[in-house]
């Protein structure tokens, strides 16, 4: 794992170095000043030196406008409802692009604003449409939800949406 030569920094203290010697799970380093320490081996972890102005001049990733169905005429009930899919290749072009963190912060972003637009607009009913996976989504959806005081939630129509939706009625 280590090698002589090695640069190196302890995890619970402000000390670095070089890797000078290795003997069995002990790690013998010199610092700037020429001491020498010894530490265990799970003690310590490569030191990598970061170039922070690389990511300055980073561009910012400007997401276009979320494509949504929006007013559909719900078969069960005479109201409007509005439906919103969270599948994120319908709201990011270039979504491959992205981690999973960035993923999930901009569906959660689009359902807060779709949660506070429908509040604003005094809908009835709200449908999010986070679909089926390990469940992260719908997770996070939830809590999100819980925050709010005027509305309730449940699962929507398991014969209309397999699972893969909440719905979402304002109070």
């Amino acid at each position: 794992m280590f090698k002589i030569g090695t640069k190196v920094k302890v995890i619970d203290d402000n000390i670095s170095g070089i890797i000078s010697k290795i003997k069995g799970d002990n790690i013998y380093f010199n610092d700037v000043f020429g001491f020498e320490y010894e530490y265990n081996a799970n003690e310590i972890i490569k030191d990598i030196d970061i170039d922070y102005e690389e990511y300055r001049d980073e561009e910012i990733k400007e997401f276009s406008k979320p494509k949504f169905k929006t007013f559909r005429k719900s078969h069960r009930h005479p109201y409007l409802t509005r439906e919103i899919d969270l599948h994120i290749e319908n709201l990011v072009d270039n979504w491959r692009d992205l981690d999973n963190a960035e993923i999930i912060q901009t569906q959660m972003d689009v359902a807060r604003n779709e949660v506070e637009r429908a509040m604003f607009e005094s809908q009835i009913r709200l449908i999010i449409i986070h679909g089926y996976g390990k469940g992260i989504l719908k997770k996070e959806i939830t809590e999100l939800l819980y925050r709010y005081t005027n509305l309730e939630f449940y699962d929507a129509s398991f014969k209309e949406y397999h699972g893969d939706a909440i719905e979402v009625k304002f109070i």
